[in-house]
């Protein structure tokens, strides 16, 4: 079975904790001494992904795929980045827009006068 296994969908590497299934943003960067939700203690029942729990996977291969470490960690950033300079260029064109309407609608408005 443990060989058949080729990809696994990241739902199943996200780390939750093992007493109320709590996945936030704590979790997720290993910060966390204890559950928000229900106060667990991490450090003597670590989070653990699914995939760790019916052990497709080991701990070492659940690090490297976490999004919390490795490189989708880097890749996440970049698409955060990405996303920012995508809502600031949206904002800068209706911006303009809104700059060119107001131009046309009161150069209308002294040509009738």
């Amino acid at each position: 079975m443990l060989g058949s296994v080729t990809n696994l969908d990241q739902r199943l590497l996200c780390r939750r904790c093992v007493g109320c299934g709590y996945d936030g943003a704590l979790l997720r960067g290993g910060l966390a001494e204890c559950c928000a939700r229900c106060g667990c203690d991490l450090r003597q029942r670590p989070a653990r992904s699914y995939a760790e729990m019916e052990g497709l996977i080991g701990e070492d291969a659940a690090r490297e795929a976490s999004p919390a470490f490795g490189p989708n960690r880097e890749r996440q950033s970049n698409d955060l980045r990405e996303a920012l300079i995508h809502r600031w260029l949206a904002f800068l064109f209706g911006s303009m827009i809104l700059i060119f309407a107001i131009l046309c609608l009161s150069n209308a408005a002294l040509s009738a006068v």
